[in-house]
């Protein structure tokens, strides 16, 4: 992949819509990363992801809040909300930038640079935006369908 979006997932929008849900909207610090976890379980939990979909879901934010700690400046922004049976998270900093965007498992022997593999592996999609100033990430999770109900909260 080139600089710019990333497209890894399939079927993303990337805009917000009136009929979506607004979920979470927080401030990343390396103070704030533990709160923050639970803060996205809360609301994953809240929007109906459940079970084995729901540890991934939190587990691969919080492989993208710890990025925006280690290497995208320190400070950033999570947001999630629910679009029908969709449940997104939008994870952005201010740091420099990922530049060329190859979201692979490296080699054995080389140290870190899994976190956008992992949180791909473990969600419906991963997108990632660096065209402009810093890194946003995009990952979603499919709710079941008893979910849905809470679309027009």
């Amino acid at each position: 992949m080139g600089g710019g979006k990333g497209d890894v997932g399939a079927g993303w929008r990337t805009s917000r819509g009136a009929d979506e849900v607004a979920l979470l909207s927080e401030e990343i610090s390396a103070a704030r990363v533990t709160a923050l976890r639970h803060a996205v379980a809360a609301a994953a939990r809240s929007a109906g992801l459940v079970g084995q979909g729901l540890e991934d879901f939190v587990l691969a934010v919080h492989e993208l809040v710890t990025n925006v700690v280690r290497h995208g400046g320190g400070s950033g922004e999570v947001r999630l909300w629910q679009h029908s049976d969709v449940l997104t998270c939008q994870v952005s900093d201010n740091g420099p930038g990922l530049g060329e965007v190859d979201v692979a498992l490296p080699s054995p022997g080389k140290v870190g640079y899994r976190g956008l593999w992992l949180a791909k592996q473990l969600t419906e999609g991963l997108v990632v935006d660096n065209s402009g100033q810093g890194t946003t990430v995009f990952v979603t999770a499919r709710l079941p369908a008893r979910s849905i109900v809470n679309e027009g909260r």
